[in-house]
């Protein structure tokens, strides 16, 4: 339930959003969440629950299909994924709506499987499905094909305002780790990002300069021997930031002593020729760094 109160407070941003505008809240952060990267068996299965469900709106990218919401780009890449979200460090997708209960229902409706926020310990049942009932129905979790992972939460906390909030919004990213506080720490030295106050005895956040509620870790308390797997190869195969000034920005990871694992390109072909770079984080998540990402439509 503590979990609500740190999701809640960093919402009053996305209210005023356009329907579909693609990365044009906080313009002048240096770093932003820009896209996922999916490995999929079936685009049609995930434009069904991207698009037909969830309420995204599916587009070319030079020839790759990719699913734009506001705030963020499903990029989708056909090839039988390794595994689900579950297993990696990545635990999932934030979404924003205006309201939990009405986007629950409507997922559960077409068959998509209600799991919980965090695994439980071993020997002890998982906490109840959050749906409609669990802290208000202020948030909610889906898995959606191929095991990916997503989190509903509500965009506005004043109901007399959620008339004008958007559809459907990306939100944040959410981690799970043993290491869970370490890992915050590196994501706050690798993106010059500020500790977020409330920290828990299973939870922890990080906010992206000039963006604020971006990053979130949680606490892994399954079965402790086991080691979360790389993404590489998973549905979520990795996380994709914006980055303005992308070249001084790796020459300034590397300072830092983060290793570039596919050095900067001023044009990727892959990307459709905007400028990118990558990096893995030291548990396994791959991170694709983009600049010019905010500019496609």
């Amino acid at each position: 339930m503590r979990t609500a109160i740190f999701v809640l407070a960093g919402l009053s941003s996305v209210a005023a959003l356009p329907a579909f505008a693609q990365l044009v809240s906080h313009p002048d952060a240096p770093v932003r969440v820009g896209h996922y990267h999916l490995n999929v068996t079936s685009v049609e299965a995930h434009k069904k629950f991207w698009v037909g469900t969830l309420g995204g709106k599916a587009m070319k990218f030079g020839g790759i299909d990719v699913i734009e919401f506001p705030d963020a780009f499903i990029f989708l890449h056909v090839q039988k994924p390794a595994g689900p979200t579950r297993g990696t460090a990545f635990d999932h997708i934030g979404f924003a709506v205006p309201s939990v209960p009405a986007m629950a229902a409507k997922l559960a409706a077409a068959g998509y499987k209600e799991t919980t926020s965090r695994e439980p310990k071993p020997g002890e049942p998982p906490p109840a499905a959050s749906g409609t009932s669990a802290v208000y129905g202020r948030f909610a979790y889906f898995l959606g094909p191929d095991g990916v992972k997503i989190e509903l939460v509500t965009s506005d906390q004043k109901a007399g305002d959620q008339k004008d909030a958007p559809p459907i919004v990306a939100h944040h990213i959410h981690f799970i780790n043993k290491q869970y506080v370490e890992m915050q720490q590196w994501y706050m030295k690798a993106f010059n990002a500020t500790l977020r106050p409330g920290q828990t005895d299973f939870f922890i956040g990080a906010d992206l300069p000039g963006v604020g509620y971006s990053l979130n870790f949680f606490r892994w308390e399954g079965d402790q021997s086991i080691t979360h797997v790389p993404t590489a190869g998973r549905v979520v195969d990795h996380v994709g930031f914006e980055v303005k000034n992308l070249e001084a920005f790796c020459k300034a990871l590397e300072a830092k002593g983060i290793k570039l694992t596919r050095p900067y390109k001023k044009k990727d072909p892959a990307m459709n020729n905007i400028a990118t770079a990558t990096i893995v984080d030291p548990w396994g998540v791959s991170i694709e760094l983009t600049e010019g990402l905010d500019k496609i439509n």
